[in-house]
């Protein structure tokens, strides 16, 4: 049954840049015959695929969400999901008029075999007649094609066309061509060339008449693609009789057309503001003027007193009204032409330019016959004068131009006396129904969340956080507290108010008000406090504030001692906060017994990065409120008795010396991380700013009771820069009070030196992924002498592996020493320059890479290494990876030559494509790479299309003769795209068209998957030994020796013998 309360418009969330589908997804659910053939599809899970991977399933959910759903806009993914896209794919923008017609497909092979299968034909396909018609025996040649929309001429220079109505872009559309002259037409009838007549006509015009207006072109002067911004006018009522069959088309048949639909727009649209809509309350209106404030403003700024929103509303319900009846007059004036009358209710808008923009619609409801704006996910009614504004054409501003905010894809419904207006909600299928509801009872699970409050609270030093519902009382929220924490029953506990940064209790709570009734918010902070049985719980007074007040005592002067370890117990004295700095001094003598007037009171004040101590005390402030002496809940206070020997107190003295000194706070390498794997710094040691940080490191390695030469220093953390210069001064390193050291164990840096990051690698077999090309085993990190020579560091290197492993066969002349970027290498070290010819810094990925044989010629700085894999598109296999070595000014032609000696291809038929980005790649991206023919191709590599400059480029290969097999269900489900969770880095690339696609699956069935062995290598002798080799249990091999490889690692203690063994340095 059909609701009868009125009809609520929902969004469409935008995925990153859906905005074109959203657009046309409103349509398609405002078409109502559209919506009630898609809900007269039936699944059936035994013919059909999986939910998920079905797109008519998805667009009943989709559908039955906008209609019946109580959110304010309904969820794409579902249905993105089922078109087989990823988080990549809907930040791509696409043509919207494109997409249709991709859409359209994927719901044709859908619903292939079922009673709906021609659902889109009947409502969107026309027929038309393309013929030639011979001038001398009339005998006219034609075929009959269909169409799905039509794309009408805005401009064209090249043909001298402007359109500036739709009736006039359709009367371009059909004018037949002449041909003569040079290009007569060959009648078979008349067995000789003939002047003839070309051209189109309608046969038959669909139910639903889609047109886009061809707003973007290619400029031939500048070969950039560009936007039409030129008004076209359109009319809500077309009369597209004129139009269909065997007619002559002259401009003066549309004319009167235009003039009567212009009449007719000029009074629906020039309907102005009017206050005598209904009398608006019948209310008297006052109009105020100021000769001083009137020549304020020049005119053109002056804005249009905004429209009350009930005002508002009854002027588009009157306009709508008038529209009504006045389109009932033209509708019948145009149906005495024929049955083709169509009324407009889609206008799909483009804003922006040729590269990028956004869309939105104006939807007309047949159920109201109101316009509204569908923008993502904002509905709003608008007046339908505003379509105006979205013919183009020049802008009425004073900075001229044109409006780059205009209509680009139109839909017209055929207007019929079986023309549907509503689709009851009966319409939607009971299972859809049913998903939708469970869909709510999740939403509502979650809205129960917002029903709820979150407590973080801390017993000692542990902590927890516990929900509780609103509704619940207080006392029910400490029971749950006991039980978390496991208190016994009969222990006294409640929960206060707790400020964790100043360690003070706060607010008591009634146990038996509701949770919705104490004013709490979300992670509100509390504390169990305890007490025995025969005592009283202590007085809280919302009117007092804790202050910590440090005494001074003779043991604050160890200078071993920082500052807070000094003042790490304070008592904690309650004090009136609207009382004075005097009524606080009378309190502390009564606590701890000094004398009023022999107070010397201070707290700590901050200038920059510097401290001091503050007299808060003096004559002029006794007088003053706690808070205007800045004395607030939790502040820490320094008091002594006053000594008239002094000419400076001692807390002062102390605070002195204090500003020259830093703590620097630092973590024991032997400590666990915590329960967030965060290693603690509970560690600090003070000494002062013109420290070195050889001075740091003594001290620390006193404090840690280890030798100052095993540790390395980092400011911040582990990822962070190492603190390698023992000269430098705390603050010429940027250590200031308070400052974290991360250390951890190892061989600090010299000054001289780099920390470099060692691994073991060579080329992959056999690999899943593919776009792995090596396999690398982590091996060490260490500091090594900037002048070492590249061949002399690989000879150390070789020289640790070949000790570590006797029966792994590594020569000098199968290694190279290459710079590592994650998975990839790149830049190779060339043995006679020294390190420092490189750009170096700390923990850089250097890797020793293992080959299968000996160079043939030495690499010269003029060499590049380029990976390569060659792709079989017929049996869709993908070979080893190569390393092709080539000249950097080689060209594109030398370099084809090269891949095809590689994998034996024939120099003509080599075609290569550049991987850019190698992570999230699928096999299935392949059908859709830029792949270049290299034969003949005399550009340099280093331009374009590749513009190859570094070493470590990976390309697929294949062969031009190859074709593409269509993939196997088994292989799609390998090969192709699966919604995944990742972020997005994004860097700056030229806009690149591409095409948009839907995924269609096929039926359930089974295929076997086709294997070919084409293009493996044979196992070379670094793999075998890589994987057999037995250093001393037979059953170990060495993936598991190399988990246990760690040379001079901080995780194993070794002998410093056999450390001075395996140093690099």
């Amino acid at each position: 049954m059909y609701s009868e309360e009125k009809r609520v418009y929902r969004g469409l969330s935008n995925q990153g840049a859906t905005c074109y589908m959203n657009s046309l997804l409103q349509s398609l659910y405002m078409t109502p015959e559209f919506r009630n053939r898609i809900y007269s599809w039936q699944y059936d899970p035994e013919r059909h695929d999986e939910k998920i991977d079905s797109i008519p399933y998805q667009l009943q959910l989709l559908f039955g969400s906008l209609q019946t759903s109580k959110s304010s806009y309904a969820d794409t993914k579902g249905l993105t999901k089922s078109f087989g896209w990823n988080t990549k794919d809907s930040f791509e923008q696409h043509d919207v008029q494109e997409f249709c017609r991709v859409l359209f497909d994927a719901i044709e092979k859908s619903v292939q075999g079922t009673p709906e299968e021609n659902m889109i034909k009947k409502l969107y396909e026309g027929k038309m007649i393309d013929y030639v018609k011979c001038s001398n025996c009339k005998n006219e040649s034609r075929r009959i094609d269909t169409f799905l929309d039509l794309s009408l001429t805005v401009k064209s220079k090249f043909d001298n066309i402007y359109n500036d109505s739709i009736e006039k872009a359709l009367y371009t559309f059909i004018k037949p061509e002449i041909l003569d002259e040079g290009n007569k037409y060959f009648c078979g009838h008349c067995n000789s060339k003939q002047d003839a007549v070309k051209g189109l006509k309608f046969e038959e015009l669909p139910y639903i008449l889609v047109v886009q207006l061809k707003r973007f072109d290619l400029d031939y002067e500048t070969f950039q693609r560009i936007k039409l911004n030129d008004r076209v006018s359109f009319p809500t009522i077309l009369n597209a009789n004129s139009f269909v069959g065997d007619v002559k088309i002259e401009e003066s048949m549309f004319k009167h057309q235009e003039e009567v639909r212009g009449d007719l727009n000029k009074q629906n649209f020039d309907v102005g503001f009017k206050f005598d809509i209904d009398n608006v309350d019948k209310r008297e209106f006052k109009v105020l003027t100021s000769k001083n404030t009137e020549s304020i403003f020049d005119d053109f700024e002056k804005k249009p007193m905004k429209k009350d929103k009930i005002v508002k509303e009854k002027i588009i319900a009157r306009e709508t009204e008038l529209r009504k009846a006045k389109q009932i007059a033209e509708i019948e004036l145009y149906k005495k032409d024929g049955e083709y009358v169509y009324e407009l209710f889609s206008i799909m808008i483009h804003s922006g330019s040729a590269m990028g923009g956004h869309y939105f619609a104006y939807i007309k409801s047949f159920e109201d016959s109101k316009w509204r704006n569908f923008n993502d996910s904002n509905v709003k009614e608008i007046e339908e004068k505003e379509i105006i504004n979205v013919f183009g054409g020049e802008a009425s501003s004073g900075w001229g131009g044109f409006y780059s905010t205009n209509a680009y894809l139109l839909m017209y419904r055929k207007i019929q006396n079986e023309n549907l207006q509503i689709v009851e909600d009966s319409k939607i299928p009971f299972n859809i129904t049913e998903e939708i509801k469970v869909t709510k009872a999740d939403d509502d699970d979650e809205r129960d969340s917002y029903n709820s409050y979150t407590f973080k609270i801390f017993y000692g030093k542990k902590d927890a956080t516990i929900n509780i519902k609103k509704d619940k009382t207080f006392k029910e929220l400490t029971a749950l507290a006991m039980k978390k924490f496991e208190i016994n029953e009969n222990e006294n506990i409640r929960l206060r108010g707790y400020m964790q940064y100043y360690d003070l209790l706060q607010e008591v709570y009634d146990d038996n008000k509701l949770i919705s009734d104490l004013g709490f918010f979300n992670y509100k902070i509390l504390a169990v406090e305890t007490k025995k049985i025969d005592e009283e719980w202590p007085p809280y007074d919302p009117n007092e504030i804790i202050v910590k007040v440090n005494v001074w005592t003779s043991e604050i002067q160890d200078p071993g001692l920082t500052i807070e370890e000094k003042t790490s117990n304070p008592k904690k004295i309650g004090v009136n906060k609207k009382g004075t700095v005097a009524d606080m001094q009378k309190k502390f003598e009564e606590k701890l017994n000094i004398p009023a007037e022999k107070q010397k009171i201070f707290k700590k004040s901050y200038t920059g990065m510097s401290t001091f101590c503050e007299q808060v005390n003096n004559s002029f402030n006794l007088e003053k409120i706690l808070a205007t002496a800045g004395i607030y809940d939790g502040s820490t206070l320094f008091i002594e008795e006053s000594d008239n020997t002094l000419t400076k107190s001692r807390w002062q003295q102390q605070f002195d010396i204090e500003s020259k000194r830093c703590t620097i706070k630092f973590n024991n390498p032997n400590d666990k991380p915590n329960e967030y794997k965060y290693i603690e710094c509970t560690h600090s040691v003070v000494l002062e700013f013109e420290s070195t940080i050889q001075n740091l490191r003594d001290l620390i390695a006193k404090k840690l009771n280890i030798s100052p030469n095993s540790f390395i220093m980092k400011r911040g953390g582990s990822s962070a820069m190492e603190l390698k210069d023992p000269n430098l001064k705390l603050i010429q390193a940027n250590l200031s009070n308070y400052s974290l050291i991360y250390v951890e164990l190892g061989k600090p840096t010299g000054p001289n030196q780099h920390r470099y990051v060692f691994s073991m690698g060579h080329l992959a077999r056999d690999t899943e992924k593919d776009c792995t090309c090596y396999v690398f085993y982590e091996l060490f990190d260490r500091p090594v002498d900037d002048q070492i020579k590249v061949g002399e560091l690989k000879a150390k290197l070789i020289s640790v592996l070949q000790k570590r492993y006797p029966t792994l066969n590594i020569s000098h002349n199968k290694t190279r020493i290459r710079e590592r970027n994650s998975d990839r290498l790149s830049k190779i070290l060339l043995d006679n320059e020294s390190l420092n010819y490189y750009i170096m810094y700390d923990r850089k990925g250097l890797c020793l890479e293992l080959l299968d044989k000996p160079d043939i010629q030495e690499i010269t700085y003029s060499d590049m290494i380029i990976l390569a894999k060659r792709w079989y598109p017929n049996t869709w296999t993908i070979s080893d990876c190569r390393e092709i070595i080539i000249k950097k000014y080689s060209t594109i032609d030398e370099f084809g030559k090269k891949l095809a000696e590689a994998f034996d291809i024939k120099s003509e038929n080599v075609m290569a494509a550049k991987i850019s980005q190698t992570w999230g790649f699928k096999r299935i991206d392949l059908k859709t790479e830029n792949f270049y023919r290299t034969h003949n191709n005399m550009y340099g590599i280093g331009s374009m299309p590749w513009y190859i400059n570094m070493d470590g480029t990976f390309f697929f290969v294949k062969d031009s003769d190859d074709e593409i097999r269509e993939l196997t269900s088994d292989e799609k489900k390998k090969y192709e795209r699966h919604t995944e969770s990742f972020s997005i880095s994004y860097k700056y690339e030229p806009p690149k068209e591409k095409a948009v696609k839907i995924n269609v699956k096929n039926a359930k069935g089974t295929h076997a998957e086709e294997n070919n062995d084409k293009g493996k290598g044979n196992d070379e002798e670094i793999e075998k030994k890589m994987m057999e080799i037995k250093i001393e249990d037979k059953d170990e091999d060495i993936e598991k020796k190399m988990e246990e490889i760690k040379i001079y690692d901080k995780d194993e203690k070794e002998d410093d013998d056999d450390v001075e063994e395996v140093r690099l340095d």
